[in-house]
């Protein structure tokens, strides 16, 4: 296949930058000419950087004004005879679909991972789906179904749900009684952790106070206000914020619920992630969650702010371990058949194949 470019506007850390370098790594694994290209080249994690070194992902930080950094990629396009480009979220959609003006045999596949957007943002996608991108790559079919009505072009769209690695199955930490139950996202009003927090305040309440935790991990503005809420509900002895660890994947494995209050998602890294380290999953109606979560198999389905119906739910997991144990097995075997890094690659090549820039056989 000709050289690929994935092309992301920073790689911060996030659910859209995480699925780019996972991309990056897995074409170069089959032996693809891959480059990742960030736009904005200052903004960089060190642990994504790290992965970038970890495996060899050939990477340049784009520097300077929005101008000069426009004419450096297109001097990349050309200097590396690229002809694919996958970029993610609304500017590198743009800037992507605005180099086939320059470059018109490039083949430019845009990436949309939300079911909801800012106006603005709707407007400059439909924009560049509609008239400059050859395709667009939605992570899940709730967007693409809400899209489409909203005037997308129907035959430009394909749905590739995200991957996550399976992890190696250990045991779990013997910690007598105690009970984790944890959500991982960015503190933004989109997650509802005042729905969380009242759930755990009546879970407490019903008597299930004693050896519970309640693990926030993440970051983001309303920090404050979530560390606010926890005093005003007098949840200090119960609720431990984590801001950025390291070890997310063993906090997981260590833990017993994973929670997800969210008023809407795409397809959501965080629960995929819960999956993998084989946990049952209590998630809000939104987004793909009922194609990762199947209600009464390895976890529940609850409505938007239901504080009593997610209370329920996290009790009746609490008090029954066998079942507990169960939907967290169902949990992992569902990533390992159905959202494996395996899956992905078949569905990208399968993509290519139909866009006319791969023809060998799918493996």
């Amino acid at each position: 296949m000709n050289p690929v470019i994935i092309f992301c506007k920073t790689l911060a850390i996030g659910g859209a930058e995480k699925q780019a370098l996972t991309l990056a790594k897995l074409l170069s694994d089959k032996g693809e000419d891959v480059l990742l290209v960030n736009w904005c080249g200052n903004i960089i994690d060190p642990r994504n950087s790290k992965f970038i070194n970890d495996n060899s992902i050939h990477y340049i930080g784009l520097q300077g004004n929005g101008i000069s950094k426009f004419r450096k990629f297109l001097k990349i396009i050309e200097n590396r005879r690229s002809a694919i480009i996958l970029s993610y979220l609304t500017l590198a959609n743009v800037i992507s679909g605005l180099t086939k003006l320059f470059c018109r045999d490039i083949i430019s596949i845009g990436g949309i991972r939300t079911e909801k957007l800012p106006f603005y943002k709707f407007l400059f996608e439909k924009l560049a789906h509609n008239y400059l991108n050859d395709a667009t790559v939605f992570n899940n079919y709730s967007a693409k179904d809400k899209f489409e009505r909203r005037g997308f072009k129907s035959g430009k769209i394909f749905v590739i749900h995200n991957a996550t690695r399976v992890y190696k199955e250990g045991e779990k930490e013997d910690r007598g009684k105690d009970k984790i139950i944890i959500s991982v996202s960015r503190f933004v009003k989109p997650k509802d952790f005042t729905t969380a927090l009242y759930s755990i305040k009546e879970v407490i309440e019903a008597g299930r106070g004693e050896n519970l935790r309640y693990y926030i991990v993440g970051y983001g503005p309303l920090e404050d206000y979530i560390r606010s809420l926890i005093v005003f509900l007098d949840l200090k002895k119960h609720v431990e914020i984590l801001i950025k660890p390291e070890n997310i994947p063993e906090i997981l494995h260590h833990s017993d619920i994973y929670l997800s209050t969210s008023l809407f998602e795409g397809l959501s890294n965080s629960i995929m992630e819960a999956m993998s380290a084989g946990l049952p999953v209590i998630g809000t109606d939104v987004g793909d969650n009922r194609y990762l979560i199947e209600d009464g198999y390895n976890g529940f389905i609850v409505p938007c702010m239901d504080v009593q119906v997610i209370t329920d739910r996290i009790l009746y997991l609490l008090n029954n371990e066998e079942i507990r144990k169960e939907y967290g097995t169902n949990s992992r075997e569902k990533i390992e058949k159905e959202f494996s890094e395996t899956e992905l690659m078949k569905h990208y090549y399968e993509l290519f194949t139909r866009l006319g820039i791969y023809k060998k056989e799918i493996v």
